[in-house]
């Protein structure tokens, strides 16, 4: 990846709508040269999708952080990890260092919702303890990288 590329992507974070025709403009390269950076980009799993970003907040949705520590076995950490990336209110799963293996970040439709998803995840074969928080106010919340 070249500085090129850095600046296409980073116009992209600024704005996924943005034109390639405007990124040429405010990259100084052809619209052509940016549509095949961003397909080769794109191939190369770099860029992984566009979205749209909502305040959850503002729809009453509630910010649930589970560490989940698992039992000791050949594939638990996966295992586990696969369980609940696969379940739908999960934005995010990361494999720790630390005292804990997992941590998921999870979207809830209020406090009953995050009780049921700590049932749940307290349910998957191969969790041995957990300990969940809920977030009370999310001071930053984005994906924008500095390249």
């Amino acid at each position: 990846m070249d500085d090129l590329d850095k600046k296409v992507l980073k116009e992209l974070q600024l704005d996924s709508r943005i034109s390639f025709t405007k990124i040429a403009e405010k990259v100084g390269i052809s619209t052509a040269t940016v549509s095949d950076r961003v397909k080769r980009l794109t191939k190369e799993g770099i860029i992984c999708g566009y979205t749209a970003l909502i305040d959850t907040s503002k729809l009453g949705m509630v910010t649930l952080i589970t560490k989940i520590k698992t039992k000791q076995g050949h594939n638990s950490i996966q295992e586990v990890g696969e369980a609940v990336a696969g379940m739908a209110e999960t934005c995010c799963v990361h494999h720790l260092t630390g005292d804990f293996d997992l941590i998921v970040i999870s979207k809830c439709m209020g406090h009953d919702e995050c009780g049921i998803i700590i049932q749940r995840i307290k349910e998957i074969e191969g969790v041995e303890s957990m300990n969940a928080e809920l977030v009370l106010k999310t001071l930053k919340e984005e994906l924008k990288v500095e390249l």
